[in-house]
């Protein structure tokens, strides 16, 4: 500063700049805020025609709300507005309700088809729902349905099933049947729990069924837990000959753990290919714990006894319901754990070739 300036100069001159800074912090203050949500509103025009007796009105449900529309010469119409594509189904009485179908941006054409049947001198009506055409959903549902056909859990599969379900949650980031789809792929574990929350938080879950969010959300809960690198603590089992066994008691170097049950056809076939990978690393101190979830002790022993496995095989008392399973959150069958001496977990649902590899690369 000059000598000859006036003091109260430069404080003038460092309150503009100060002034300046902190316009520029509130500017990018401002930036990182969300972005409020625009006002997106689909409308829905649902129109069909039904094909035998039939009352005066028909209902559809969806939002936890209940619509009706007048049937005039076989014939009904609904329409209204949705902020995203919205669950719904037709309620035809007290008992019957349709599929799941979704409300969406067009116009949705339906055929209902009525028949009746005599049960022990009672008289049922039937109620078959067709979507003919309108909509974006049932090629969303078509697509996926026929990618899961040929799925079956591995780590490379794994991956390209995120791959998969993160295009098209991108494309579709507040579609009601993706939240759905997502929650199933969480229960039966064909993603892990980091994928599934990285998916999750792609959603618009405003905009997603609640139950399903609810669902997700506590199931996601428990497998927290029961990630890769985490240890499976020390459950209680049952063994063939009804006595209560420690999980961690038969641990090896490195143990797959293996939970199916006796009417899990899936589970069944891959032990022929299990027993191959068992007789090659066994001694290298590999081992297999088959723990089956059924609640029947004879049904599993005979499945043990028929399958002619040569390893240690468990029960859950109380099967899904049993502690093990349900704080892991078995609920699809078959699962698979690799995990240490110690029950940490190296790899979840590998596929059988890629056990084989990873053994050989940790046995040699």
């Amino acid at each position: 500063m000059n000598s000859h300036q006036p003091f109260f100069y430069s404080i003038f001159v460092n309150m503009n700049k100060s002034i300046v800074y902190l316009g520029l912090v509130l500017a990018l203050i401002g930036c990182m805020q969300p972005l409020e949500k625009t006002n997106n509103k689909q409308t829905y025009l649902v129109q069909g025609s039904i094909n035998g007796n039939f009352e005066d009105h028909i209902y559809i449900r969806f939002d936890g709300a209940l619509d009706s529309a007048a049937v005039i010469n076989n014939s009904f119409q609904f329409e209204g507005e949705v902020s995203s594509p919205k669950a719904f189904q037709f309620e035809f009485d007290s008992i019957s309700t349709s599929d799941v179908f979704y409300l969406e941006n067009d116009t949705l054409l339906f055929d209902i088809l009525i028949d009746e049947e005599t049960i022990d001198g009672q008289n049922f009506k039937l109620f078959e729902t067709k979507q003919v055409s309108g909509g974006q959903t049932p090629t969303l549902k078509k697509e996926i349905e026929t990618y899961f056909k040929s799925f079956s859990k591995s780590k490379k599969n794994r991956d390209a099933l995120y791959a998969k379900i993160d295009s098209l949650i991108k494309k579709y980031p507040n579609h009601d049947y993706l939240g759905k789809v997502l929650s199933q792929i969480a229960m039966e574990q064909n993603l892990l729990f980091n994928d599934i929350r990285m998916l999750y938080s792609n959603l618009d879950v405003d905009e997603l069924n609640p139950n399903d969010v609810a669902i997700l959300e506590n199931y996601q809960d428990k497998r927290k837990a029961f990630q890769i690198g985490s240890e499976i603590p020390n459950y209680e089992l049952i063994s063939i000959d009804s006595k209560a066994v420690e999980f961690k008691s038969h641990l090896s170097q490195y143990t797959l753990i293996q939970f199916w049950n006796s009417w899990c056809e899936k589970c069944r076939l891959q032990n022929n290919t299990l027993k191959e990978i068992y007789k090659k690393y066994n001694f290298k101190n590999f081992e297999i714990i088959s723990i089956s979830l059924d609640t029947n002790q004879e049904d599993w022993v005979s499945a043990v006894m028929e399958d002619s496995t040569p390893w240690e095989s468990y029960r859950i008392e109380k099967g899904f319901t049993g502690k093990m399973a349900s704080d892991m959150g078995i609920i699809h069958l078959p699962q698979y754990y690799l995990v240490d001496k110690k029950g940490r977990i190296i790899e979840i649902n590998l596929s059988t070739d890629e056990l084989d590899t990873i053994l050989s690369v940790l046995l040699n």
